[in-house]
C-alpha cells in the first residue's frame, strides 16, 4: 500500500473513532447529571479527552508517511514512534488516575448519592461502542503493521473496560454495595497500565535501535546467500524505524572479480531483500572479498591495518623489475586478500613471465602472482 494511500486509511479510523467519543462522551455527561452518577460523568469527561488523542494520532500520521527529505533522509516513520510513546503513556496516566481515585474512594468510604437505573444505558451503550471501535481500529492497525494505530485501538479498550467498571459499580451501587466495584477497579487498572507499558516498552526498544528478531535476521540471510555471486555475509546489522526496518550487510565476493560485477551482485541483494522482506525500508550492502572483522564481532577501521595502493605498488615494482621488464606488463590487477598484496598480471610478452616472477617474488610487499591472457 502507498504512503498516502496508507494515510488515508489511518485518517478515515480515526476520525471515525474522534465522532464515536464524543457521541458517548455527551451522552455519559448528560446522563451522569441527570441520574446522580458522578464516576458516568468522569468516564465522559475521559471519551471527550480522547478526542485530543485521536487528533494527535491524525497529526502523527500525516508526518510520519511523508517522502524522506533533506533533513531527515530515511523518512518521517519515527514521529509514528514517538506518537505511540504518547499513547503508550496516556494509557498508564489514566491507570495511574484509577488506581488513586478508587483506592481514595476505598479509603475514605465516601458516601454518595445512590444512582439510577438509567445510568447502566449509558455505561452499556459505550461498551458496546467502545469495544466496537477496539476490534475496527485494531483490524486496520495490523493490516497496516501500524504500531501507532494498533495502540490506539488498545486504548479505546482500555476506555470499554472503564466503561465495565463503571457499570459494574453502578450495579453494586445501586444495590448498595460498594467494596466489590472498587477492588475489580482497581485490577483492571493495572491491567491497563500494563498495556500501555507494553507499548512505550517496545516503542524505547525501537528508538534506542533494536534490531529485528533473531528468526527474521536468519531468513534474510538465507536469501543473500542464495544469490550468485556471494560467498558468504558478515555484520548483518539492522535497525526498527517505525514499522520498518533499514539493513546494512557486508557481502563476500571473488576477490578476482571486476569491480562492475561485485556492485551488481550487491545491487541484487539489495533488491531481492527489499523485494521479498516488505518492511525493510532500506539496504545499504558492502562488498568484501573476505570476512575482515578479525577477532572483533565487527570490523573496526582503526585497528585496521592499511596496505599499500596502487600508486605506492606501480613505484615498487618499477624499483624491483626495472623500465624494461615494466613495460612488457599491459595490466596490473591488484588484490588484498589476507591482509595481504596479491597480483594479477596481463603480460605483452610471455616469455618473460620466469624473470618477472622471481624478481616480485623476493619481494616482501607482495605475496602472490597470478599471470592473465588475453581471449
Amino acid at each position: 500500500m502507498k504512503p498516502s494511500d496508507k494515510k488515508k486509511v489511518m485518517y478515515k479510523i480515526t476520525i471515525l473513532g474522534s465522532i464515536l467519543d464524543f457521541f458517548l462522551g455527551v451522552i455519559k455527561v448528560v446522563m451522569g447529571v441527570i441520574f446522580y452518577s458522578q464516576s458516568l460523568i468522569i468516564d465522559g469527561i475521559h471519551s471527550f479527552s480522547d478526542i485530543f488523542t485521536d487528533l494527535f494520532v491524525i497529526l502523527v500520521a500525516k508526518y510520519s508517511h511523508d517522502h524522506p527529505d533533506e533533513e531527515h533522509p530515511y523518512g518521517h516513520a519515527r514521529f509514528e514512534t514517538l506518537g505511540t510513546v504518547v499513547i503508550g503513556v496516556s494509557i498508564i496516566a489514566l491507570a495511574v488516575f484509577l488506581v488513586i481515585d478508587n483506592v481514595d474512594i476505598f479509603i475514605k468510604g465516601e458516601v454518595r448519592p445512590i444512582p439510577q437505573w438509567p445510568t447502566l444505558l449509558a455505561a452499556l451503550l459505550s461498551i458496546i461502542g467502545k469495544e466496537w471501535i477496539y476490534r475496527k481500529t485494531l483490524y486496520v492497525g495490523e493490516k497496516l503493521n501500524s504500531q501507532l494505530i494498533i495502540a490506539n485501538a488498545w486504548h479505546s479498550r482500555s476506555d470499554a473496560f472503564t466503561s465495565v467498571l463503571v457499570f459494574i459499580g453502578l450495579i453494586f451501587a445501586i444495590n448498595g454495595i460498594t467494596v466489590a466495584d472498587l477492588i475489580v477497579a482497581i485490577v483492571l487498572s493495572i491491567f491497563i497500565g500494563k498495556i500501555g507499558w507494553d507499548f512505550v516498552w517496545k516503542s524505547i526498544e525501537e528508538l534506542v535501535d533494536t534490531s529485528l528478531a533473531k528468526d527474521k535476521r536468519l531468513e534474510i540471510e538465507k536469501l543473500i546467500l542464495s544469490i550468485d555471486g556471494v560467498h558468504g555475509l558478515h555484520n548483518l546489522r539492522s535497525r526498527k524505524l517505525g514499522n520498518n526496518a533499514i539493513l546494512d550487510v557486508n557481502i563476500e565476493v571473488s576477490p578476482f572479480i571486476s569491480v562492475s560485477e561485485g556492485h551488481e551482485i550487491a545491487s541484487w541483494v539489495a533488491k531481492k531483500v527489499m523485494d521479498q522482506f516488505d518492511y525493510v525500508y532500506d539496504v545499504t550492502v558492502h562488498t568484501d572479498v573476505e570476512d575482515d572483522r578479525g577477532e572483533s564481532s565487527a570490523f573496526a577501521p582503526h585497528e585496521y591495518q592499511l596496505r599499500p595502493l596502487r600508486a605506492e605498488i606501480m613505484h615498487h615494482l618499477k624499483e624491483i623489475l626495472g623500465n624494461d621488464l615494466l613495460e612488457q606488463i599491459d595490466e596490473v590487477h591488484i588484490h588484498y586478500l589476507n591482509r595481504k598484496v596479491h597480483l594479477s598480471l596481463l603480460l605483452l610478452n610471455p616469455q618473460v613471465k620466469t624473470e618477472i616472477d622471481h624478481k616480485i617474488l623476493e619481494s616482501s610487499l607482495i605475496t602472490n602472482i597470478r599471470y592473465l591472457s588475453k581471449l
